[in-house]
């Protein structure tokens, strides 16, 4: 049976998704750059700055020599997330095997679904329209026999549409085509090509013979000249997950305060302990993710000695993993906790070493899960949590600062509440970083 393939790609995926959400960047100069410095590097470059010679990678002093208009905006990776999920969950309502490659760019296999929903044109030309109606964004779409054509088609036009290669013409589409199109043809090989063996079009790379790919591709050269035919027998592999646990939290305003930054951490320990303790599992290793308000994100891990579930102990990892994680003077506007390496855990005290909790301690959070499964997370609370400024107790009350998953609020998962209690002066920075 024939292959279906498409992939889809959307151009400047992290500027499109910024106009969807404002129109007045629409047609305009846009780039996307974390930081205000003039020596930050621009990550996405939208099509109207890429006219005036702006290119991703150039710094915003240069890229504004060549477009005095050009807008910068900081990354907002919440925003990429809902844009991701959303994007997902249009696609998959076509094929099970979905590939993501990058964000705004994926793969779809198409194999066996002509009789639901036709040949892959039409499915192409149907999830074009459905991507422009439901989600405002617009973009290219290649369909063929394998992924490497599917994706080349994709790239070839310059305009959002679909551009479909027939079976059996995927040599002769190609051929024509210069040699940058073929993938693991880099920067080197491609000057060594153009330059030293004049070799300009993927049809004269094609005529050439395995002994005289293997002078310049060496051990790869079988494959170079089976991507030069035009095949590519790789399948589409949707992403495998290894098992995980994850809590985010975005504060109301950026802060740099430890006290209100670590009492959001235990919020998001509790919420991973409460649920690796539902599902009695535990975790070999965290992950922390720091999101900056210059949108510079950094992450770190630390392996646990053993699988721990119990909160004393996994909050106690991870503010060491802060503390040794958070070195930039910059506000922070979001956390993200993950549990990674789960398993069963195995709470046999050693003879010579207390890596484990205590058979009081896990009393108490054996009562402390009885109430908050009852009663809520609210029901019971630490003293640590309860630090907060006035204007993150105000907006949590009303807005609900505390989203799990970025989105939406969870009831009950740690959402911060006004209250009474204020640290004491000095136990909070007195000088607030800009």
């Amino acid at each position: 049976m024939d292959r279906e393939i498409l992939h889809l790609a959307i151009p400047a995926y992290a500027v499109a998704v910024a106009r969807v959400v404002d129109a007045a960047l629409r047609e305009q100069p846009v780039a996307i750059a974390p930081g205000a410095s003039e020596r930050a590097l621009l990550q996405c470059v939208s099509r109207e700055a890429a006219d005036e010679g702006v290119l991703p990678g150039m710094n915003v002093r240069q890229a504004r020599r060549y477009c005095p208009a050009l807008i910068v905006l900081p990354p907002d990776p919440r925003l990429l997330a809902r844009a991701n999920r959303a994007l997902f969950g249009l696609v998959q309502n076509y094929s099970p095997l979905i590939e993501p490659v990058v964000s705004g760019h994926l793969f779809l296999d198409m194999t066996g679904c002509q009789r639901l929903f036709g040949p892959g044109r039409d499915v192409a030309m149907r999830l074009e329209r459905e991507l422009e109606s439901r989600l405002r964004l617009s973009g290219t779409l290649g369909v063929a026999g394998n992924k490497m054509v599917s994706r080349i088609a994709a790239g070839y036009l310059e305009k959002p549409g679909v551009c479909d290669v027939l079976h059996g013409a995927e040599r002769s589409f190609i051929a024509p085509l210069p040699v940058s199109v073929l993938p693991g043809i880099g920067e080197v090989r491609q000057k060594l090509l153009l330059e030293e063996l004049n070799l300009r079009r993927v049809q004269e790379l094609a005529a050439l013979t395995l002994a005289q790919l293997r002078l310049v591709f060496g051990p790869f050269a079988s494959l170079a000249q089976q991507r030069a035919l035009g095949n590519d027998p790789s399948p589409v592999c949707p992403p495998r997950r290894a098992p995980e646990i994850a809590a985010e939290g975005f504060l109301s305003r950026e802060e740099n305060d430890d006290a209100i930054l670590l009492a959001e951490l235990c919020r998001l320990v509790e919420d991973c302990g409460l649920r690796l303790r539902r599902l009695q599992r535990g975790t070999g290793e965290l992950h922390l993710t720091v999101h900056y308000a210059d949108g510079v994100q950094q992450s770190g891990r630390l392996d646990l000695p053993t699988l721990q579930n119990h909160d004393l102990l996994l909050y106690a990892a991870a503010e060491q993993m802060y503390k040794k994680l958070c070195t930039r003077r910059t506000r922070i506007k979001g956390l993200k906790l993950t549990c990674r390496k789960l398993g069963h855990p195995d709470f046999q005290v050693d003879l010579f070493t207390r890596s484990g909790p205590t058979p009081s301690q896990l009393s108490l959070q054996r009562a402390i899960d009885t109430l908050r499964r009852k009663y809520g997370m609210q029901v019971i609370r630490r003293g640590r949590t309860l630090i907060s400024s006035p204007e993150r107790a105000r907006g949590a009350h009303e807005k609900g600062a505390y989203r799990p998953d970025g989105d939406s609020q969870a009831p009950g998962m740690g959402s911060c509440v006004p209250c009474n209690w204020r640290p004491e002066p000095g136990r909070a920075r007195a000088e607030q970083l800009p």
